[in-house]
């Protein structure tokens, strides 16, 4: 087993005074990883995927996921991410600009429209993440994938 160190740094002067900041979390017992670059197109494709009891591929056993970073590698192209718990109708989006990467720490979701808004959270598993490239002339973006499970 390993462990990751993940370090998010700003760094940003104002008037002479530092704004900026470092965060470091260690997440142990690591005992898979994913690292993948992959090109996609302007349609939508699955690109990580979450299942109840066995890893494969690019997928995960379901509450493994500990950390993922997906990275748009294109210098102009945006990505569009949809994160879904299709058995329970819940998604959400994420656009990534050029260079842009969006991160998270688990394999958890809630998401509802603003039909069903009320004051309690209920996590759900996540059960697939795709991504395409905006437009539709044919673009294409290369995305950088990492994970870790434990």
């Amino acid at each position: 087993m390993a462990s990751l160190t993940v370090t998010i740094q700003e760094e940003l002067t104002i008037n002479g005074k530092d704004r900026g900041n470092t965060n470091t979390v260690t997440i142990d017992s690591v005992t898979e990883t994913f690292n993948r670059v992959l090109t996609i197109t302007n349609t939508e494709q699955t690109v990580l995927e979450f299942q109840a009891s066995r890893a494969s591929g690019a997928a995960f056993v379901d509450g493994t996921l500990q950390y993922l970073r997906i990275t748009n590698l294109d210098s102009t192209n945006t990505v569009d991410l949809r994160i879904q718990d299709t058995t329970n109708s819940k998604e959400y989006f994420v656009r990534l600009a050029s260079t842009e990467s969006y991160v998270m720490f688990n394999d958890r979701v809630d998401a509802n429209d603003d039909s069903d808004l009320d004051s309690t959270i209920s996590m759900s598993q996540i059960e697939k993440i795709s991504a395409d490239a905006t437009g539709s002339s044919g673009e294409t973006a290369d995305i950088e994938i990492f994970a870790v499970a434990t």
